[in-house]
């Protein structure tokens, strides 16, 4: 979108408007580095003072209050509220098969369109926001953080990104969860075309981090439907594989191994304890996006 910046290459004002009320919160404890509304693992310290108790041997030397010991020659540790902001990482797959639009958004365009909406909504509620572009390898990554510049420069880095290589869930994601060293919502928007014992191994490597997990299923219309009709040549995006095909003879065969396919991944989702989420990218983005937070909303998290 010539002319335009930041947040304005992906979503409109009335989006913003629509968005402004939401909130997003993770499902479990989340360490941050600010005073927020979520809740923190780190029992007893953050950033706003609450109260004192009394030193026991083993407490923190870094929180005595001396000018209590000052006044009556007693130890007393200062304590403070368990809260903290929040924490989001935006994992989002880059790669050449989600270069793919059978109508107006590649499932790359819909994705980021998804990922700006969590963003605005994420620094927008004062807490903070990070990007991971990945491929076969993480090709960019921003850590999370608040603020208006950072939203821009988060934004511009989605609409500035063009899809290309193979994905790699083993190569590039593995690599992010050992990195993320603060419990955190990690939020992956990807076609999930990779083999499932990879996305296993991934989305369980996150989970043994204690990180909150959503996964976007992003596909496309004619994926789900293969309402092709005419013979012609059929390409892999991330091969360059193509073969020449009817079609009808083989739609019946196809849609079966794709609803096989969907459902592992939804299986191997609900065995790790990962939300999943499944998106068509003709689906108006926003209505997405409220309707899968309205749902979390109406189950407590």
């Amino acid at each position: 979108m010539p002319g335009k910046d930041g947040i304005e290459r992906l979503l409109t004002s009335q989006d913003l408007t629509r968005l402004g009320h939401l909130a997003i919160g993770s499902r479990f404890v989340v360490e941050g580095s600010l005073a927020g509304a979520h809740r923190s693992p780190l029992k007893g310290f953050s950033v706003e003072f609450a109260d004192h108790r009394q030193y026991v041997p083993g407490d923190d030397l870094k929180y005595l209050d001396w000018r209590v010991f000052g006044r009556n020659e007693r130890l007393y540790i200062r304590q403070y509220e368990e809260e903290t902001s929040l924490r989001v990482h935006l994992l989002v797959d880059s790669s050449s098969s989600m270069s793919y639009a059978s109508k107006d958004l590649s499932k790359y365009q819909f994705a980021c369109r998804c990922a700006a909406c969590l963003a605005y909504i994420v620094i927008h509620r004062q807490d903070h926001a990070g990007l991971a572009l990945f491929d076969n390898k993480c090709r960019m990554l921003m850590p999370p953080r608040g603020g208006a510049e950072h939203l821009r420069l988060l934004c511009n880095a989605l609409a500035d990104r063009q899809p290309s290589d193979q994905s790699s869930f083993n190569s590039a994601l593995h690599h992010l969860a050992e990195k993320f060293s603060k419990r955190a919502l990690v939020i992956l928007f990807s076609d999930l075309f990779e083999d499932r014992e990879n996305l296993r191994s991934v989305l369980a490597h996150f989970r043994r981090k204690r990180h909150d997990v959503i996964v976007y299923q992003i596909l496309d219309r004619e994926e789900l439907d293969f309402s092709f009709r005419d013979i012609g040549a059929f390409e892999d995006l991330e091969s360059g594989e193509k073969i020449i095909t009817n079609p009808k003879e083989i739609r019946a065969g196809y849609q079966i191994a794709l609803q096989n396919f969907l459902t592992d991944c939804r299986g191997i989702c609900a065995d790790l304890n990962v939300e999943h989420v499944l998106a068509l990218s003709d689906e108006p983005v926003l209505d997405l996006i409220l309707r899968h937070l309205h749902q979390r909303s109406l189950a407590g998290r």
